[in-house]
């Protein structure tokens, strides 16, 4: 599969620790390993964090093609605390990836067939990244356009939630950000079932829901089929930074691939344990993980060799 993804490629600063991050770079990181062909459209700074981020995508098996520099501003990073394994951000405000280009990609990206086309909110926090992610989604035809919305403090506003839930099919949240998106949507946090009938009544056009829930799994909504709890799988979590979007990029490449949510959601979950059970965003995958991404679902929609 052709996996694009657009927005951040930034430096996570863990326990003084540089790290290569941000969510649609570990997703597209993610769907490289996966086996997929994985593009990434962002912007660094002309600085020595840019190069080392260059140079280090295709390391991590992304092509960089799409990557622009940026003269002014400087590559992107974020301070990150942990407790208990669980991230904490500071995020650094107009910075290379705020100030994405159309012109500078349209052009060749088009060229592209496009299979999982991934976007968040952070990456619309600035309107000249904001405009360009417009354009893309204009023009490009992508079967799975996905939508994580990755809520950062101060990084989002109403606006961004809904023309990005107007213009996606598949949308994933977690269970902490549920009640957050519910206020904005309907005003008031509703329960999850309840949200989610809301959701696809104002959004007719989002097909697949998955929403993470840590140690507890994920829940995952299909329109026609209902709401579906899929269980966790027990880990010790060294930190939790890149599990959410070793998830997403794992359950994309099993959807875009077999067909089955459900069958997707499973294995998402095992790989999102698995990298949580590993410190940094993108642990290299073992021979057990990526034999897991081949696994077809049988009749019953369990995992078959």
């Amino acid at each position: 599969m052709n996996v694009l993804s657009f927005g951040e490629i930034l430096w996570d600063v863990i326990e003084g620790e540089e790290h290569l991050g941000g969510a649609p770079f570990n997703f597209a990181a993610h769907s490289a390993q996966c086996g997929n062909n994985a593009y990434i459209i962002s912007r660094l700074g002309t600085d020595h964090l840019g190069m080392r981020a260059f140079n280090q995508c295709k390391t991590c098996g992304v092509d960089n093609r799409f990557v622009q520099w940026d003269e002014v501003h400087p590559t992107g990073t974020v301070d990150v605390t942990l407790s208990k394994g669980q991230p904490d951000y500071v995020i650094h405000e107009n910075v290379a990836y705020d100030f994405i280009a159309a012109e500078q990609v349209m052009r060749e990206v088009l060229k592209i067939n496009v299979d999982v086309f991934y976007f968040g909110s952070l990456i619309q926090r600035n309107p000249v990244s904001a405009k360009t992610l417009e354009t893309l989604l204009k023009n490009i035809k992508s079967k799975h356009v996905f939508y994580d919305v990755n809520l950062r403090k101060g990084c989002y506003n109403d606006a961004i939630i809904r023309n990005s839930l107007k213009v996606c099919n598949v949308f994933k949240l977690n269970n902490e950000e549920l009640p957050v998106i519910s206020k904005i949507l309907v005003g008031v946090s509703i329960p999850m079932e309840e949200f989610l009938r809301s959701l696809v009544s104002l959004f007719p056009n989002i097909k697949t829901v998955i929403i993470t829930a840590a140690e507890k799994g994920c829940y995952l909504f299909e329109q026609g089929k209902g709401l579906s709890h899929v269980p966790g799988v027990p880990v010790t979590v060294a930190d939790a930074v890149g599990a959410g979007d070793s998830f997403s990029a794992a359950f994309m490449h099993m959807l875009g691939n077999f067909g089955d949510p459900l069958h997707a959601a499973r294995v998402a979950n095992r790989i999102g344990a698995f990298v949580a059970s590993k410190h940094g965003p993108i642990p290299e995958y073992t021979s057990e993980i990526r034999q897991l991404l081949k696994k077809q679902p049988d009749a019953l929609g369990q995992l078959r060799g």
